[in-house]
């Protein structure tokens, strides 16, 4: 008795009515909703661009290990990110070339991550500049990124096939859809990027293989620029009435008060780095590096901090494959908006110029 009664009493609590038309009719909705910020987004100038994920990282760092000899590793920080055209150099070589480069850190952490991996035997384009050589790499970003790869990719045997398929649509949708737009927060979506008209939309776009293209016509100019100089020299932010001619003498000002920084840390990474190349060509692999452009400001603040005579000939004259923008001219033919990177117009001729010189070597 006491068993039918809570059947019953069940049975009567159960929801009546159709709720397969009415889940149909919302997701409707929902589609409906996303398709209008979708539109209403792009109409504001932004497109879509994958995320520069630590997935993505991971499953093209996977990749590095499985394709062994035939990978071309390219590896540093924003410049070689933003200058080298991925399919440029498909065409130049029978390599597969593969970005591993991490935006505002140092590649040193990751080339010792390569450098411990046996399966890691190609080529390796490494990308420095001398603030990336230093003893300690404790609070570099690349850490984490490395961490998570070792956790969750290194291990082929132990990666959960949910694990793949849900990186897979990560990737899907970030590259597709411009609300996904470097995982921007709905609210943002909602306040900024679907209701506030913009003149430049995102001056970076992330493809796939984790190239990314600058368009620097996107950006506000001379602005943009004084702002990247400013924070080079770790100077406050600036205001927006300052005259820009003011600010080139203000900075020239503390440009030409720069002493060059002691050189004993780059002189003990200097050797570390020595080891990590040595670990790597001793199983077959080769490492160029590469001292890619820096211009303007910029280079006349680098030039005084860091003196070639006591930094970059430190490692030029202990490894051969050694390419500094300075000494190839056709290195130096290419204007840097910000003083730092290349714009998307000039990636493929900069690409063609650095890659004959690498084959030149």
């Amino acid at each position: 008795m006491i068993v039918r009664s809570s059947i019953s009493n069940s049975n009567e609590r159960l929801p009546t009515g159709n709720w397969g038309l009415s889940w149909f009719i919302v997701c409707i909705l929902f589609s409906a909703l996303i398709l209008f910020f979708e539109v209403r987004i792009r109409q504001n100038g932004w497109q879509p661009s994958y995320s520069d994920s630590v997935e993505l990282w991971s499953y093209h760092r996977k990749r590095a290990s499985e394709l062994g000899d035939k990978a071309l590793i390219l590896m540093g920080s924003s410049r070689i990110q933003l200058g080298l055209d991925l399919d440029e150099i498909k065409n130049t070589t029978d390599l597969v070339p593969l970005q591993l480069a991490i935006d505002g850190t140092s590649p040193i952490p990751v080339l010792e991550n390569l450098a411990n991996d046996p399966d890691i035997n190609g080529t390796i384009i490494l990308s420095v500049a001398e603030n990336d050589i230093q003893t300690s790499y404790a609070e570099d970003q690349s850490i984490q990124w490395i961490n998570y790869y070792r956790d969750n990719y290194a291990n082929r045997n132990n990666i959960e096939a949910y694990r793949i398929i849900d990186d897979y649509i990560k990737f899907l949708l970030s590259g597709l859809m411009v609300t996904r737009l470097e995982n921007a927060m709905p609210y943002t979506i909602i306040s900024r990027l679907a209701f506030e008209r913009t003149q430049y939309g995102n001056y970076i776009l992330t493809h796939h293989n984790r190239s990314r293209d600058a368009d620097y016509s996107k950006v506000k100019m001379p602005d943009f620029y004084a702002t990247r100089v400013a924070r080079h020299l770790g100077m406050q932010s600036l205001s927006q009435n300052q005259d820009f001619g003011e600010l080139l003498r203000r900075y020239e000002d503390v440009i030409n008060n720069i002493k060059p920084l002691d050189n004993q840390d780059f002189i003990y990474g200097v050797e570390s780095l020595l080891e990590l190349i040595n670990k790597i060509e001793t199983r077959g692999g080769e490492v160029i590096i590469v001292r890619l452009p820096s211009s303007k400001l910029l280079w006349e603040a680098d030039k005084r901090r860091y003196p070639r005579e006591s930094f970059w000939n430190l490692i030029a004259n202990r490894h051969m494959d050694s390419i500094h923008f300075e000494d190839y001219p056709g290195l130096q033919d290419f204007e840097l908006p910000d003083g730092s990177h290349i714009d998307v117009r000039d990636k493929t001729r900069f690409t063609k110029e650095l890659i004959a010189i690498i084959n030149s070597l």
